[in-house]
């Protein structure tokens, strides 16, 4: 009897060190373990960050940019990201920027971590030339100006851009033919004209009087400026209140 129960332990043991496996008819199953399992982590596409920039600078520069030329340094394909659960979203920190290089940061909120996509935009931007001279002090009239095309590196600092935004204003100094006007060039719009007919308006309590004069200097609005009242001759000072206008205090 001594002699069985050593043989069952030992049947036993010998059962333990035993790799395990159970069968079902004639196909074995295999057991799973952990070097078994594949890698499930997902991440995040590159190429979608990058399209996503890309939309972003093509609104922003619409328009604005000619012949524009897009080019991102895209991220290295070793980064790995995780897999943005919630919507991709986009900071541009100086909208104005719409030529040159610029930086785009794109965030997920969940799980959190951001990204930044150096971008750089090449291209031509409107600009308002002179066709001829300027004299200083001269009023620019239509034909003395014209919008261009211009690589955006070759237009100085405050050029502008809109030809109606020019046209009746006075020049600060002179200006030479195909150069660019900027802001610093220019002066208000005279309201009032040397040697021109104006009205000038004269209140008295709740009284108000309009009569006829001549301005004897140009001025711009708010400006004070001597007139002849065609009337009585008289000289007298009045405000620029509008264009051709003037008020007597």
């Amino acid at each position: 009897m001594k002699h069985i129960k050593q043989f069952v332990i030992l049947s036993l043991s010998l059962c333990l060190l035993l790799p395990f496996s159970s069968t079902y008819g004639n196909e074995e199953q295999s057991v799973i373990t952990p070097q078994n399992k594949s890698n499930t982590t997902a991440y995040q596409p590159l190429d979608e960050i990058h399209q996503l920039v890309t939309n972003h600078v093509k609104q922003k520069i619409d328009q604005k940019i000619f012949d524009a030329s897009i080019q991102l340094r895209k991220l290295t394909p070793e980064l790995k990201i995780p897999l943005c659960t919630s919507n991709l979203e986009l900071l541009d920190k100086d909208l104005s920027n719409i030529a040159g290089r610029m930086t785009i940061s794109v965030f997920c909120r969940q799980p959190k971590w951001r990204v930044f996509v150096p971008v750089t935009v090449e291209g031509k931007q409107p600009v308002v030339m002179t066709t001829h001279g300027i004299l200083k002090r001269a009023v620019i009239k239509e034909g003395d100006v014209k919008q261009v095309l211009l690589n955006y590196k070759r237009i100085p600092s405050g050029g502008m851009v809109d030809a109606s935004k020019v046209i009746g204003m006075r020049t600060k100094k002179a200006i030479a033919p195909n150069t660019v006007i900027k802001v610093r060039d220019l002066q208000p719009p005279y309201w009032v004209f040397k040697n021109k007919q104006v009205n000038i308006i004269t209140r008295i309590g709740g009284i108000e009087v309009k009569t006829r004069g001549t301005a004897l200097e140009s001025a711009v609005a708010d400006e004070q400026v001597p007139i002849r009242n065609n009337t009585s001759e008289k000289i007298i000072k009045g405000i620029v209140i509008a264009p051709n206008t003037v008020l007597v205090p």
